[in-house]
């Protein structure tokens, strides 16, 4: 076996005739990572690092077994939300020996679309069962994008598991790991199932509506129905949308505080420019993906930042509301990025220091206060179930003007998306469009769409934790865990986050 790095390969070469010239004992290889190079449109290729085998095939991957806890009577974790923060600590709770079981409010997967469906098709947001709510938490629908910019072990582990439970392998390798919200809705499905038939059993329809509290620890939490559940130690992951659980907690006592965040808007572009523009005039190659972008803007007048962000090449803009009378988008694809359409989340810094001073309260009053304000200027346009929507170019003039097609289910209506944010966000906005059409000629164009309000990238508050035993400062035996807690950003470090929680609580035995 030997481990071939930095091997670049151009367009139409082929892979396996390009390792043997480096390595001719080789008869077969196994990818351990490939990217795509497109800096220079003219000399498009992959990079790949490979083990190379004497082998026929390579050999089977090997996944870790992991030392298991030891004593007749372990303690119980409850896990509260079933994300992925939540799953995946469920997972390494098992794969340790211990006993756990998962509270999620919303529904399992097949019941949950059909209540997506309603949403999207007659307005009726399920306040429990949603975009963000149900089994796979909000990852589940927006796009199974498996990217992350953390930096942990953890992440290969991750990774296997996905593969374990049905992903395709490439995720172990490609630098954008993608699996398509079609396909990550089986896996978490698969995922779940085992869960429950190896001893941690998932309880759907149920909602945290009480906590009880001692002095330092959370006794038990009680459903809507009344029936109590009790755990010597309980792993939040709630998800970024669970605002009337932190409202909750926080008048518990339990030390949280705001963070800054990011809001703004998602634009959607037709696929084959995005194509054109980052890949030239061999646009059309069957080696090459959909293309993507990635783009930012500083301010220096303002000091605010503008950034794409949760780039879907081949998706669709989603309403993606938790809440009755509110107004949020978010992006998915499928793993074949079939639509015609790419959307990105363009998002505008918000500082919490400037925009809520008073804190975590005031922090999820400003976000609800934008989204109420966006779903308010659907009905003065006289829509419904439509999505609020104006082209970049009559943003940019400040003025509504007809509509071209969209990839959202739901429809879309003009509106001004400028009456939207306080007017300093808005110009902010405003600068970063004309800096990315200089850096990506024709992102202002006929065909831009914007789309309100892409306002869920992340929580604006933090539920505080030690920063080794990963427990709150308050009550030891509560872990705040994932996106909601304001310690992931994304499916992958979602996963990450639980499991390590799930590794803190192994250890204190």
């Amino acid at each position: 076996m030997a481990t071939l790095n930095n091997i670049k390969l151009r367009l139409g070469e082929d892979l396996l005739k390009k390792v043997q010239k480096m390595d001719p004992t080789c008869k077969s290889y196994r990818i351990l990572k490939k990217s795509l190079d497109a800096r220079n449109k003219r000399n498009l290729h992959h990079v790949y690092s490979v083990e190379t085998f004497t082998t026929e095939t390579p050999p089977p991957l090997e996944f870790e077994e992991l030392d298991k806890a030891q004593g007749k009577k372990l303690p119980i974790t409850g896990i509260i939300g079933a994300g992925p923060a939540g799953i995946f600590a469920a997972l390494r709770l098992l794969e340790r020996g211990m006993p756990c079981f998962i509270l999620e409010r919303g529904r399992p997967i097949m019941e949950r679309m059909r209540d997506i469906s309603k949403h999207w098709k007659k307005g009726i947001v399920h306040p429990d069962s949603n975009v963000c709510f149900g089994e796979g938490g909000a990852g589940t629908f927006s796009d199974g994008k498996l990217i992350t910019r953390i930096k942990s072990p953890l992440i290969r582990y991750t990774m296997e598991q996905f593969v374990r439970f049905g992903a395709p392998e490439e995720i172990l390798y490609l630098a954008n790991p993608h699996v398509g919200s079609n396909k990550i809705r089986k896996i978490i499905n698969k995922l779940s199932l085992y869960l429950n038939e190896n001893g941690c059993p998932v309880h759907f329809n149920t909602r945290a509506e009480k906590f009880n509290w001692s002095e330092d620890k959370l006794l038990s939490v009680q459903d809507c129905d009344g029936t109590e559940f009790k755990a010597d130690r309980w792993i939040l992951a709630t998800g970024h949308s669970a605002h009337d659980i932190y409202e909750k907690i926080i008048d518990a006592g339990v030390p949280c505080e705001a963070k800054s965040m990011a809001m703004g808007f998602r634009v959607e572009h037709p696929q084959v420019w995005v194509n054109e523009a980052q890949y030239g005039e061999r646009w059309e190659h069957e080696e090459l993906p959909v293309a993507n972008y990635k783009l930012t803007c500083h301010d220096k007048d303002s000091g605010i930042g503008v950034y794409s962000f949760c780039m879907c090449p081949g998706g669709f803009v989603l309403p993606s509301s938790a809440q009755p009378d509110r107004m949020v988008v978010n992006g998915m694809s499928n793993y074949n990025h079939g639509s015609p359409f790419a959307n990105s989340g363009i998002v505008i810094s918000i500082d919490k220091d400037k925009w809520y001073p008073g804190g975590p309260l005031d922090a999820l009053k400003f976000q609800d206060k934008i989204e109420r304000k966006t779903q308010e200027k659907v009905k003065e346009a006289g829509g419904t179930i439509e999505v609020p929507a104006q082209r970049v170019i009559d943003f940019l003039k400040n003025q509504v003007g007809e509509l071209g097609k969209s990839s959202c289910p739901s429809g879309i209506i003009p509106v001004n998306l400028r009456d939207i944010y306080p007017e300093e966000l808005t110009q902010a906005f405003h600068k970063a469009m004309k800096n990315f059409n200089r850096k990506m000629p024709g992102f202002i164009a006929d065909q831009a769409i914007l789309h309100g309000v892409e306002s869920r990238t992340s929580s604006p508050i933090r539920v505080l934790r030690d920063n080794i035993e990963l427990n709150s400062p308050k009550f030891k035996n509560l872990y705040p865990s994932g996106e909601g807690a304001g310690f992931a950003g994304g499916i992958t470090s979602a996963a990450v986050d639980g499991i390590k929680i799930a590794e803190s609580i192994f250890e204190s035995l």
